[in-house]
């Protein structure tokens, strides 16, 4: 894109919401279910900036979640420590294939185990060879970062054996950490400075933080690992794996401002950062990004209280930012896809679907299956559906939309079939191994209490 300058960008914000309503349905589904405490949405396309918020800034205190609120975007952040490699690259005296040693005072030494040097590059492209985590961080802290200091990561580095440095791809906060703290060094600064300094500022990200402390309170996001509060992740030398703090407006923004970089004093580190820098069969990888097979750019993140996506459709120019303030077992990457790409499906949460009582009556019955001879009854008390199987316990069960329901407490389902009439003539039981299909022996009747 050459004709729409990143100010003309920022502009666009003020375009009406156009999120789908599906996606809408399904933000508002996982919202009021409880798997997510909120989801935020931002979607550049067609000139136009789009967002859809919805759910708690924080639980407890009923604060509803905006497209300011702040959250941990995790490993989002290798990006921003990438960007910074490829700016300081150019203009302090060193490149992205310099051997990280160097640039350390001695007796730092990182070599992998064919005794060849670990370049700045290795560790932006997670070809380092160093293990996804130092072997002397405490990963049993529910603050695990928080005082892991320059001096632990030069004994960390200094105890490890990288395996062969740019021959294979494994994922590293190691590495992306020591990248943070690297240009430090070399820099005679901080981390936290330099991204401020060279990209923040630059980039007029002005709701995106470095620390916890900098965050306005009234605008901090808490995060949650599934119905618990989830403890704030803090950071010292492996900042640059996963510190920042961002909105999903500014998030939006930075994703926007790769599409014009050519308007921007980042120009040249922009480009060098999504120049694909390492790839094998299934993988390619910029400075610090991630490329679909399609060339879409693209990083996700994730904490204990937060997840993350951003992706970049620099073809189409279309960016998606994700992020919701729960863990990663409920992450949104899922439909930051499905926003790129919409045939590409949201996953199928099974959220309970209202049904009239009185449309219960028309599944209970006897079951039998004629491969393996077992019966199985569906019983109605009251309002409820169960499941009754020999020598197993008793299964509610929760109607799911489209004559299916799903076993409460199991993961399991039950698919009803019915004749031309209507009328219910057997079900597929889904769980427990291959599907099992059943026909209908006998109708019962519903049991009172």
């Amino acid at each position: 894109m050459k004709t729409i300058t990143f100010i003309a960008l920022l502009v666009t914000q003020l375009g009406l919401a156009q999120i789908p309503d599906d996606v809408k349905k399904e933000v508002d589904l996982r919202v009021q279910h409880g798997l997510n405490a909120s989801v935020v949405i931002g979607v550049f396309e067609q000139g136009k900036s789009h967002y859809y918020v919805n759910g708690w800034q924080n639980r407890a205190a009923k604060i509803p979640a905006t497209r300011e609120s702040i959250y941990e975007i995790g490993s989002i952040s290798k990006t921003f420590t990438s960007l910074l490699l490829a700016s300081l690259s150019q203009t302090h005296g060193f490149t992205i294939n310099d051997s990280v040693q160097d640039h350390w005072p001695k007796p730092f030494q990182l070599i992998d185990q064919a005794e060849k040097p670990v370049t700045f590059k290795h560790l932006a492209t997670h070809t380092s060879g160093l293990p996804r985590l130092p072997s002397n961080l405490n990963l049993f802290s529910t603050d695990p970062y928080a005082s892991y200091d320059r001096n632990d990561l030069i004994n960390g580095v200094m105890a490890s054996k990288p395996q062969q440095a740019g021959s294979s791809y494994a994922y590293s906060n190691f590495g992306a950490g020591l990248l943070g703290e690297s240009m430090a060094v070399i820099t005679n600064s901080t981390y936290n400075d330099l991204i401020q300094q060279h990209v923040l500022g630059p980039l007029e990200l002005n709701q995106t933080y470095m620390t916890l402390e900098a965050v306005p309170d009234e605008l901090l996001a808490q995060g949650y690992s599934g119905n618990s509060t989830a403890q704030a992740w803090n950071f010292k030398a492996l900042a640059g794996a996963g510190s920042i703090r961002s909105s999903v407006k500014d998030l939006l923004h930075y994703g926007m401002a790769y599409l014009a970089a050519d308007q921007s004093a980042l120009e040249d580190a922009m480009n060098l950062a999504t120049q694909v820098h390492f790839s094998n069969n299934r993988t390619q990888v910029g400075l610090g990004w991630h490329f679909t097979a399609s060339g879409i750019i693209w990083h996700n993140g994730g904490t204990a209280g937060f997840s993350s996506m951003l992706m970049i459709d620099k073809a189409q120019e279309k960016v998606v930012a994700v992020i919701t303030n729960a863990d990663p077992n409920n992450n949104v990457e899922d439909i930051a896809v499905h926003l790129m790409d919409p045939s590409k499906p949201m996953r199928n949460h099974d959220f309970p679907v209202a049904i009239d009582p009185s449309e219960l009556d028309a599944f209970i019955g006897e079951f039998y299956n004629e491969s393996n001879k077992k019966p199985l009854r569906i019983e109605r008390r009251d309002d409820q559906l169960y499941l009754v199987a020999p020598k197993q316990p008793k299964f509610a069960m929760s109607y799911i939309g489209d004559n299916t329901f799903k076993l409460k407490l199991v993961n399991a389902k039950i698919t009803f079939k019915a004749n031309d009439e209507g009328q219910i003539n057997g079900l597929d039981f889904i769980g427990w191994g291959e599907p099992q299909a059943y026909i209908l022996s006998s109708k019962t009747e519903s049991i009172t209490d």
